[in-house]
């Protein structure tokens, strides 16, 4: 990992952010150059329109890998930004204020899809040391002879003909999200009528948490790759173990197929605990407050453990509809304590830890960092 003092990498950028073997040689593979020009670009875009009279900008040198912030000069030249030949994004809203907001945070996203994160965001000097307890929980998808995918949920945005970008935070499905009347009076209001479901961003800390999987688990499982969610396909499911991040309605379908009876469900707003336990709430929220542009509050993110379609492989999800929230269990569930604290509740009088099951976090986070996480329940699942 770089630091400060040291440039960024092509290299590192595509084995560390990209996935990229230890033999790739950016030479031969154009990846990383292709998605830095994108973002040249997207950075050009945003300072040209809705970013012209922005106190901080964000400037990507040619040349270099490395996101500079500098405050914006009194008087100021036109950004030395050359755009590469890539379709632009103009955020969509009602207002001056809110386009700019949204733009920001696809900006934002888009940043983070790449590298960013990867070399800025806090984290632990080290890793803790793999524990049996650890072992324990991942056993299944560590050294079991088969691949492991890593999907990062990315929502569904509909794409105007002018490259604006409507999304509706209730749905993945592109008809009903065109049926929607803020749809329909935000095509009025652009004078666009073509439109097209596209999926090019992934929320920040999914972004984070999968580099953190990978490289919490690369010494553990050989054969890692990620994928966008929208794209992982049944027979994928069949034939490797699978790692979901994402809300839940982006793979409540696959999950609810799975051959095991869940204990806690997604309701609306919140997940539905089905037998609730003395001490228990039988509604536990997605997360406080529930405004969409909060940073600071807490969030419950629902861990499931099951068997893969055809029940010869392993599937588990980190699902809550807050970023900040999943990065956090993550971070907890990739943690020598907490795992520890863990296994040490799940674990039976006989000594069995359940092959399956349920469990409930809550995590909370300051400035869409996670502080801290705890445990509400568990639950095992039994096969059908």
């Amino acid at each position: 990992m770089a630091t400060d003092s040291e440039p960024v990498k092509e290299y590192s950028i595509g084995v560390d952010a990209f996935g990229k073997p230890a033999d790739y040689d950016p030479r031969l593979d154009s990846t990383v150059r292709i998605q830095i020009g994108r973002l040249r670009q997207k950075l050009t875009e945003y300072y040209q329109g809705e970013g012209k009279d922005d106190p901080v900008i964000v400037d990507l040198p040619k040349g270099h890998f490395r996101l500079v912030c500098d405050p914006r000069p009194a008087a100021e030249s036109p950004i030395d930004l050359a755009p590469e030949p890539e379709p632009s994004v103009a955020p969509a809203g009602t207002s001056s204020n809110h386009w700019r907001i949204v733009a920001l945070m696809l900006a934002v996203a888009c940043i983070g899809l790449l590298f960013a994160l990867a070399w800025n965001r806090p984290r632990a000097a080290a890793p803790s040391a793999w524990t049996p307890e650890l072992a324990e929980l991942w056993r299944p998808f560590v050294n079991s002879g088969r691949p492991l995918i890593i999907a990062v949920g990315n929502p569904l945005f509909l794409q105007f003909e002018n490259k604006a970008l409507y999304r509706d935070l209730s749905s993945e499905n592109a008809e009903d999200m065109m049926k929607s009347p803020h749809f329909e009076a935000l095509r009025n209001s652009l004078g666009s009528g073509e439109t097209r479901p596209v999926h090019y961003y992934a929320a920040v800390g999914d972004v984070t948490a999968a580099f953190d999987l990978g490289a919490r688990l690369a010494p553990q499982q050989a054969a890692m790759s990620i994928q966008r969610s929208s794209q992982l396909q049944w027979q994928q499911l069949a034939d490797s173990n699978v790692l979901f991040l994402g809300p839940p309605r982006f793979f409540g379908d696959k999950l609810g197929s799975l051959p095991v009876a869940l204990e806690v469900t997604e309701v609306g707003g919140g997940f539905h605990n089905v037998h609730p336990r003395a001490g228990e709430a039988g509604f536990y929220k997605f997360r406080e407050p529930e405004g969409f542009f909060a940073e600071d509050g807490e969030a419950c993110v629902l861990i499931t453990h099951a068997p893969g379609p055809v029940g010869n492989t392993d599937v588990m999800t980190f699902a809550g509809n807050s970023t900040f929230g999943r990065e956090g269990a993550v971070a907890a569930f990739t943690e020598a304590g907490f795992a520890r604290m863990l296994v040490s509740k799940m674990r039976s009088a006989s000594g069995r830890v359940p092959a399956y099951f349920q469990v409930l976090l809550r995590v909370k986070y300051k400035g869409g960092v996670p502080t801290e996480t705890s445990y509400l329940l568990h639950r095992e699942l039994r096969r059908n």
